[in-house]
Formats: structure tokens, C-alpha cells, sequence
């Protein structure tokens, strides 16, 4: 084998079940499908047998396995996280944790024919809040230039307040899952900004995970979990019929 990495990554941050395996900037097999609702559950381990049968590899030969941290999707992230460790534990091999926003930041670079001034990653964090992170250029990667965060799109707020960094670039690229609810909710604000619609993809981390591999910038699987910026808020049990009230006021329950 190649003295190069070889690494399996694991994207579930968002509706994208993603899975790819690459060496260096070489994306050697990828899995990549976006559904009207989760899919993970179903689909993760069937890719990954799918992307190491495509790549002509078994699991004994993977250097690393990377996953997707957050923020995004709970239950997405839970089980991609999940699934991550397990394999790691099993192969003896390191965890590394990736940044689907970042992720998104290099999907810019090949969705646009030259990189903007800043491209702000947005994932959908239901209403009017979405996690975000802006980033601006650095030759063939990315720098951080506004953190990570969860933020309410007030368009009152203004985009020097919402967007500081991004506000006074000439050249603004905002993609991601929740870019046309942030186009909406910022209107006339932000109307020479460009808006692309997407999904963290496994392909786009290759840059990233390959760095930390490089640095030892590994997991700890004991105690690895995922970053979601906010508690997990349960919905109101679905009950229809209200079978679930008269169970409750029956004479009869105990």
C-alpha cells in the first residue's frame, strides 16, 4: 500500500447519507444520496460495503475513518458518529472528526469557477435558524473567518451583525441545505450575493481529514461525540386517533 492514507469518510450531517473513500486528493469510491427524510439508518453500512467493494479495498486496509461531527441533523449525526467508532474499534484504526460546514466551504470550490471573497456554509436548523460558519480563501483551502454558530436570520439584525466578515465582500457565495431559506429570510439584503443549494458530501473532506492524519489529530473513541450546538428537543409524540390521552384518562390505567 501507499505510504498515503487511506482513508473512509462518513458524511450523515444533513438528509445526505454520504460515504467515500479516498487517498490523498484521490476520491477513489463514493456513495452520495439525499431523500426526503433520513435515510441513514438504512443506507450508511450498505454504502460503505458499496464504496470498499468499488474501490477493490477491504476494511483491513484503511488507514482511518473519518465522520462528520456537526453541527447538523441529531439523529444523523448520532448515527453516523455511532457507526464511525464502531469501525474504528473493530480495525484498530483512528478516528478523525470533520466539519460539515468546512466541507461545504470546499464544495464551493467545485461548484464556482473562482473562488469567492467569502463563502458562508448554512445548514437548516429548523424556523429561522440555520448553523453557520463563513470562510474565506486560502490558496487551494479555506480559513475560518467567522466561528461556527447557531443563528436566528433576523433581516432587522442587519448583515453586518448577522454576517460581519461577509457583509462588505464583493463576491459572497452562501451554500448549503438552508441556502434558499437564507436567501428568503434575508430578501433585499443580501441581492448580489450568490445562493447554492446542497448538501454536505464525504468527497469534499478528503482535504481536511488527510491534514489530521497527517498531524495525529485523532478522536478519542470512549469519549468522541457529536458537536450539536444545541440540546436535542424531542417532538410531541404523534397520536392521531388520541389513543395515547385515553389511555392516560382511562379508569382503568394504573
Amino acid at each position: 500500500m501507499s505510504d498515503i492514507p487511506l482513508i473512509l469518510s462518513i458524511e450523515t450531517a444533513s438528509l445526505a447519507c454520504s460515504v467515500a473513500v479516498f487517498q490523498g486528493n484521490k476520491v477513489i469510491a463514493h456513495r452520495h444520496d439525499v431523500g426526503p427524510s433520513y435515510v441513514h439508518a438504512e443506507r450508511l453500512l450498505p454504502f460503505v460495503d458499496q464504496v470498499l467493494l468499488d474501490a477493490g479495498i477491504a476494511s483491513k486496509d484503511l488507514s482511518a475513518v473519518s465522520v462528520s461531527a456537526g453541527p447538523g441533523s441529531y439523529t444523523g449525526l448520532r448515527i453516523g458518529v455511532a457507526t464511525a467508532k464502531g469501525l474504528c474499534h473493530a480495525l484498530g484504526i483512528p478516528l478523525i472528526a470533520t466539519d460539515p460546514l468546512e466541507s461545504m466551504a470546499f464544495q464551493t470550490s467545485r461548484t464556482t469557477t473562482s473562488p469567492p471573497d467569502a463563502a458562508i456554509a448554512v445548514i437548516d436548523a429548523r424556523r429561522d435558524e440555520i448553523y453557520t460558519a463563513t470562510f474565506a480563501p486560502n490558496g487551494s483551502g479555506w480559513t475560518l473567518a467567522q466561528p461556527t454558530r447557531a443563528l436566528v436570520l433576523e433581516p432587522e439584525a442587519g448583515l453586518e451583525k448577522l454576517f460581519p466578515f461577509a457583509a462588505n465582500q464583493p463576491n459572497v457565495v452562501v451554500i448549503g441545505d438552508a441556502a434558499q431559506k437564507t436567501q428568503r429570510l434575508l430578501g433585499s439584503l443580501a441581492d448580489s450575493w450568490t445562493f447554492i443549494e446542497g448538501h454536505p458530501n464525504a468527497v469534499d473532506t478528503h482535504a481536511t481529514a488527510t491534514q489530521a492524519y497527517a498531524n495525529e489529530q485523532f478522536e478519542d473513541l470512549a469519549y468522541f461525540e457529536p458537536r450539536y450546538l444545541k440540546e436535542f428537543i424531542a417532538g410531541r409524540p404523534r397520536d392521531p386517533l388520541g389513543l395515547r390521552n385515553r389511555a392516560i384518562d382511562s379508569p382503568h390505567s394504573s
